[in-house]
């Protein structure tokens, strides 16, 4: 009989030691939720760097080989594509089709605006290599995009 009184015994003790207080672990959820604000707010800016600067955000986080690359690769087709006489798209299209084209041109961030540059004579999408080039620029735009979204992840911490 003793030794049931024993393991019971046993038992209610490794009960309590794996329990932890109440009041720790509020401060524990308190101390979480601000770490997890800050770094959710540092995701998002790393995120928006990296939008708007093909790369930086990976090169804020110190991903040296994916920063030069994405840079290289979205920098190389907004330069393709332009060369080309690609059309880039305006805001504020008249349908679906020139609002999705807008949103992937945006994709490139600050580099719209040197294809714009670039674009002096206006597009050409009459020949092929006009709709090759458009379809150069809005690849640019979702592979930045995708590479800002990786960024984001990167600087959460999360597997992506």
């Amino acid at each position: 009989m003793p030794e049931d009184t024993t393991q019971s015994n046993r038992k209610v003790q490794s009960e309590v030691v794996t329990e932890p207080a109440h009041g720790a672990t509020a401060a524990a959820d308190l101390h979480h939720a601000k770490h997890s604000g800050a770094s959710e707010a540092r995701a998002i800016a790393t995120a928006l760097a990296g939008w708007l600067i093909p790369g930086m955000g990976h090169a804020l986080l110190k991903m040296w080989g994916r920063a030069v690359t994405v840079l290289l690769t979205v920098a190389f087709l907004v330069y393709l594509g332009a060369g080309m006489r690609g059309n880039l798209f305006s805001p504020g299209g008249d349908d679906a089709f020139a609002r999705l084209g807008y949103a992937a041109d945006i994709g490139t961030g600050s580099l719209y605006y040197l294809a714009r540059a670039l674009e002096s004579t206006g597009p050409d999408v009459s020949h092929a290599d006009g709709d090759y080039g458009t379809r150069f620029l809005a690849t640019a735009g979702v592979l930045n995009l995708l590479a800002a979204l990786h960024a984001y992840e990167a600087a959460r911490r999360r597997k992506a």
